[in-house]
């Protein structure tokens, strides 16, 4: 057996030397500025502004309404950033993931204060802490786990993330109704605090699947009474550092201390608000104005030529790729016709949108993985501009200079950026390939039934690794996956992904992946525009916030330390 113990934090770093070195110069120019205010004083020809000055608690955005609090059913980002702080798992991402290229230091014990791996591979035995407990005061069990993950692999369960515990031994089968006895699936209850997971191939990456809210436990006395309706305010009951208190729709939601969370002396926020905000450029007036004490969402294009030397501003790494994404499901759409999707993507000049555009706020994706993923070699060059290209294999599919294609729909959702990609996007189509697209606006919860129901044609998407692995970004394309969204299915895609799952030798693996990346890139219903960096603001004055490549920034970290505030109101 191999014991790996209870994980230090990650490493803390600083985000960007040029934006530590503006704090740091500016915290004197800030002792004296107001805070009565959002507004301060002048720096440089600069406005100054006081990150949260006019917030009762610690206050930060997100761009959306939950479209659920329940763990197991959400999957978008809005929805994960309020569940890492309200629940925990048996690990919890750590701090930051600035230098950390170990897939185990990127995870700190949870739930789960140890775990065993077994030599093969393939057994983790996890070791739960005694003084874990729900926010009623029951303690948080192996059997809650247990329950909680057959909840989510019952079929036809409404969750997108269903297939990340397939990787659990029989938990596929069990999840397709091909078996019905649960015994059967490698999840087992041994005691009270122990909890053993038995996988189908060994998965150097599931300390951090067990750190994604799939994977969090939930009361499920409480489901069983309530139905859906248990993660009302009213009924809620969370395991995490925080308890919701109260939650009003396209408002705020407000999150409190829970008493009887194991850490709580390590707790420093007592409070937090959770302003919905949709609008970005809405999302920076607020932080101008002080009701904010971090944007929350990246920062609308128009606006960031004004920030970038501002000592709030942020920019961090990310794991992730901005898209677009096409259904195939339609027999009478040009669109399932490979020929148009390779035109479609070749003749979008990503490099122009990434340094017209969007100002050079991101880098230009000719693939779909994100660079950077340690041992991982991209395919090939990807997708790579090619009008003549594009316009040859449009001919070819019967629409030479575009004539007889039907006039298509974009869909986005509601953002500043969304739209001038898509605007972009539009303009670039016309002009190389002669066709029109009609832009479709619709607000967060409407686009993303829309695109679950496959009630689109083109639809803009995003994509943050949920892991740092390239099958993050690559399961997703798999047929039956619920975040494929496009009908696409490939029977070759299919069986590298499962060989990849399969093989034991850790670079042979990343080669099989590599090779299903370039059939998705090939044949695909993927357009790659660019790779995500993430521009916020932040407070200054903020303890604990430190650059993480999925965004995830957990409340329990973070800090708010009275004296440098004080001294701002000098």
């Amino acid at each position: 057996m191999v014991m790996i113990s209870a994980k230090t934090m990650g490493k803390r770093a600083l985000a960007g030397a040029l934006v530590g070195a503006m704090a740091l110069s500016v915290w004197g120019c800030d002792k004296k500025q107001p805070t009565t205010g959002g507004q301060g004083q002048s720096k440089g020809g600069q406005a100054e502004f006081v990150a949260g000055s006019e917030a009762d608690m610690f206050t930060f955005a997100v761009a959306a309404d939950p479209q659920t609090l329940d763990p197991g059913r959400m999957s978008g980002a809005p929805e994960g950033r309020i569940a890492f702080n309200l629940f925990e798992g048996l690990m919890m991402p750590g701090p930051t993931t600035e230098e950390l290229d170990d897939a185990s230091e990127l995870v700190v014990p949870g739930v789960a204060e140890s775990y065993e791996l077994s030599e093969d591979g393939r057994t983790y035995t996890f070791k739960l802490r005694e003084d874990a407990k729900w926010s009623n005061g029951k303690a948080v069990t192996a059997g809650d786990f247990e329950r909680s993950w057959r909840r989510v692999l019952t079929p036809d369960f409404p969750s997108d993330y269903q297939s990340f515990m397939w990787v659990i031994q029989n938990a596929e089968a069990f999840s397709k109704g091909e078996i019905t006895e649960w015994s059967e699936v490698g999840v087992k209850v041994i005691d009270d605090r122990t909890l053993e997971v038995t996988l189908t191939q060994p998965t150097p990456y599931f300390p951090e699947l067990v750190a994604f809210y799939t994977f969090f436990p939930v009361p499920m006395d409480l489901v069983d009474e309530k139905g859906n309706d248990w993660t009302r305010p009213e009924n809620i009951i969370t395991n995490g550092p925080y308890e919701l208190e109260s939650y009003r729709e396209q408002q705020d939601l407000l999150l409190k201390k829970s008493e009887n969370y194991w850490d709580k002396a390590n707790v420093a926020l007592d409070q937090a608000r959770i302003r919905i905000i949709q609008d970005t450029n809405a999302a920076v007036n607020a932080y101008r104005t002080g009701e904010l004490h971090w944007s929350g969402t990246s920062l609308p294009v128009a606006q960031i030529t004004g920030l970038l030397t501002h000592p709030d501003y942020l920019q961090e790494p990310m794991l992730g790729t901005y898209y677009y994404r096409i259904n195939v499901t339609d027999e009478e759409s040009p669109l399932t016709d490979n020929r148009v999707r390779q035109a479609l993507a070749m003749s979008v000049d990503s490099r122009s949108l990434v340094e017209d555009t969007m100002n050079n706020l991101f880098t230009v994706a000719n693939h779909f993985v994100p660079q950077g993923l340690p041992g991982y070699e991209a395919p090939g060059e990807g997708i790579t501009y090619d009008v003549a290209r594009a316009k040859a294999l449009l001919a070819e599919a019967g629409y030479p200079e575009g004539e007889g294609f039907p006039r298509i729909q974009l869909l986005y959702n509601v953002d500043e950026n969304h739209k001038l990609i898509a605007e972009a996007v539009q303009s670039m189509w016309k002009r190389n390939l002669g066709i029109d697209i009609q832009l479709v606006n619709k607000e967060w919860r409407t686009y993303l039934q829309d695109v679950s129901s496959m009630n689109y044609e083109i639809a803009r998407a995003g994509w943050i690794g949920d892991y740092n692995d390239p099958m993050t970004f690559l399961d997703m394309w798999e047929t039956g996956n619920g975040n494929n969204n496009t009908g696409w299915s490939d029977e070759e895609y299919d069986a590298l992904l499962n060989q990849a799952r399969a093989e034991r030798d850790p670079a042979q693996r990343l080669k099989l992946l590599a090779r299903a990346e370039a059939i998705v890139l090939e044949r695909g219903p993927v357009i790659p525009v660019y790779y995500y960096t993430n521009n916020v603001l932040v407070s200054r004055f903020l303890e604990g916030f430190e650059p993480h490549n999925r965004d995830i920034h957990l409340l329990k970290y973070m800090s708010l330390p009275e004296a440098p505030a004080a001294e701002a109101t000098e």
